[in-house]
């Protein structure tokens, strides 16, 4: 099958499966043990630990291991409102967060917290300007993504922590899909926080990560929690943290030149899309703020369901958004944040590219994409 899906999961590196057989075949012992096995484990965990802080430019102790990226975001949030100001009770979010940044927010105002979220602005970025008219002396958090996952645009995060910082304001950012794939400098941009996800870069499934910047003040969202450094509860598992940091600095070795290998297949889809007249491309209008690797389309002739699965039954995988929001009968938050009517919101698709990605495989899904208009237009003459 041609695999156009990467922004839902990744396949697992050869590299990555490697290391993971490695480590579980040589490094079984549980982290925390005292004996010579335990200690060889934790050894091993705190090189990978050290690997992967070095790549978002941050240090390993402010580094923890969690089991998927939705976890570490919401282990993360939880963290730093136990460490805050008891008195601030605001917090500030995105309008087009991943679903479990979203859902959780929306308990903490069960807890007695004022919850604010900001929408994109006309060129669907999300900076200080559409955050700052929510913020007040109460704000104890503001938390936005790096980029969506179902357009790839991508938010000014180093603007919006800068004058978090200033103001001392909590910010996390969720950058499960720009980590590997564009810079991340967490101390130099005064991240409080942020989320990672190993399968996005190739990596295994269940496993995530965490960093708070060693400044910042937290404490754990399980009372009593021994692992990570009482971060998150459970043994940690050590081949996927060594499997982790394996995929991280192969994705981090070519990103430039798979960057710019995505803008070509960008740029020749778009094209397509757009003299065919099949749709109409969501992304920022400028290229700065655009993941290239990620094609939002609001096709013109089909709902996103019906191609998805024409393509899917002809050997292609794309989706109709984020795989996490699947299975919903309501159209994507994230589009209508951007103010995509909930009619046209059901056309969408996402085309996803990555490493194992040539341009045949982009030519092929043009024909497809092309037949599913054709047909749809024969229908409706009808």
């Amino acid at each position: 099958m041609i695999y156009l899906d990467y922004a839902a999961s990744a396949p697992m590196s050869e590299q990555a499966i490697d290391a993971y057989a490695k480590a579980a075949r040589n490094v079984y012992g549980n982290s925390q043990s005292l004996h010579d096995e335990g200690g060889r484990a934790s050894e091993w965990l705190a090189a990978s630990r050290k690997k992967i802080a070095s790549l978002l430019g941050g240090f390993e102790e402010g580094l923890y291991f969690t089991g998927s990226g939705s976890e570490a975001n919401v282990l993360a949030l939880q963290s730093l409102l136990n460490g805050a100001d008891p008195a601030k009770k605001e917090i500030v979010y995105g309008g087009t967060e991943h679903t479990s940044i979203r859902t959780y927010i929306k308990q903490l105002s069960a807890r007695g917290y004022t919850v604010k979220k900001a929408l994109p602005g006309k060129n669907g970025v999300i900076g200080w300007n559409e955050i700052q008219p929510f913020v007040t002396a109460q704000t104890a958090l503001i938390s936005v993504q790096h980029a969506n996952s179902e357009t790839g645009i991508l938010h000014n995060i180093k603007e919006i922590s800068g004058h978090a910082y200033e103001k001392q304001i909590l910010f996390h950012s969720d950058c499960v899909q720009t980590f590997g794939k564009i810079p991340i400098l967490a101390e130099k941009w005064k991240l409080s926080a942020l989320s990672l996800s190993a399968h996005k870069v190739q990596g295994p499934k269940g496993m995530g990560a965490a960093y708070i910047s060693p400044g910042v003040s937290w404490r754990p969202a399980i009372e009593g929690t021994a692992h990570e450094h009482g971060f998150r509860p459970g043994t940690v598992d050590v081949p996927g943290a060594v499997s982790f940091a394996v995929a991280a600095m192969e994705s981090f070795k070519d990103m430039d030149k798979e960057q710019d290998k995505m803008r070509e297949y960008r740029k020749h889809l778009v094209s397509f899309i757009e003299e065919k007249k099949i749709g109409e491309i969501i992304e920022a209008p400028n290229e700065k703020n655009q993941l290239p690797g990620i094609i939002g389309c609001l096709l013109s002739h089909n709902e996103g369901q019906f191609a998805m699965l024409a393509c899917s039954q002809n050997g292609i995988a794309i989706s109709t958004g984020s795989a996490c929001h699947s299975g919903m009968t309501m159209p994507s938050p994230a589009l209508l944040s951007l103010g995509v009517p909930e009619d046209k919101a059901h056309c969408f698709i996402r085309v996803s590219t990555g490493k194992g990605t040539v341009l045949s495989h982009i030519e092929q899904l043009e024909v497809m994409l092309e037949r599913c208009a054709e047909s749809a237009g024969r229908v409706k003459h009808n």
